[in-house]
């Protein structure tokens, strides 16, 4: 099994990036070894077909757009919420290993999808 999740840097204890789809890097855990990726897109569908040409079977990630969602729910693709805040991903990975993560489902993708594409 493969679990990808978006982080804020290049590092195994990196935080989760509260983007999903443009967040700069990706980290990928596989048998308990983690490597991380730079994402090579900014957002959009692209994203998506990159994480699933990895062999992607778990996304753990704090906000996700519908879109994303639904293109990674209909490849199979289970999708987790590992909590709000700073979560690293040794958190992430314990909150999906124990079961506590809420599943990120049809039913309650409002509440992962955030919209507020403020300028800075």
């Amino acid at each position: 099994m493969k679990i990808a999740m978006p982080v804020k840097m290049n590092k195994s204890d990196s935080a989760i990036s509260p983007l999903f789809g443009h967040a700069k890097w990706f980290a990928f855990v596989e048998d308990g070894e983690v490597q991380i990726l730079p994402n090579p897109f900014d957002g959009g569908s692209a994203v998506v077909e990159w994480l699933l040409s990895q062999g992607v079977d778990v996304v753990l990630t704090q906000h996700i757009g519908l879109r994303p969602y639904v293109l990674l729910a209909d490849a199979g693709v289970e999708v987790y919420y590992p909590g709000e805040g700073r979560v690293t991903i040794p958190e992430a990975l314990e909150c999906y290993q124990k079961r506590r993560c809420e599943p990120i489902t049809q039913a309650n993708i409002s509440k992962f999808t955030r919209h507020s594409h403020k300028s800075a």
